[in-house]
């Protein structure tokens, strides 16, 4: 993948995740500041997704643990072959917000 690709991908996530997150009524505000996109909800707890673009990934840390995702057959996964939406779900509900991302 090129870079103009690679951004364009998680650009467009980005902005799937906050219209998803805005369309359940989830009680978190988005914010992203250049390679770095934050959740952050009312109990002080975030969720932070990075792009790293020197490997082409993809990164996502919150209480849940931390990831590393590469982009494969069309979908963000680990080395493990977790999938990007399952872990961001899984770290919305440690963050006290049940959500369902659609893919």
């Amino acid at each position: 993948m090129d870079l103009k690709t690679y951004h364009q991908y998680i650009d467009t996530l980005w902005q799937n995740i906050e219209n998803q997150l805005e369309h359940q009524d989830c009680d978190a505000d988005c914010e992203i500041h250049g390679a770095v996109f934050e959740i952050f909800f009312p109990n002080n707890q975030q969720i932070v997704i990075n792009k790293q673009e020197p490997l082409l990934e993809l990164w996502l840390a919150s209480r849940a643990g931390g990831y590393h995702f590469h982009f494969e057959n069309n979908e963000w996964v680990t080395q493990t072959g977790e999938k990007f939406w399952d872990l961001l779900e899984t770290a919305c509900k440690t963050c006290g917000e049940q959500v369902s991302f659609l893919r």
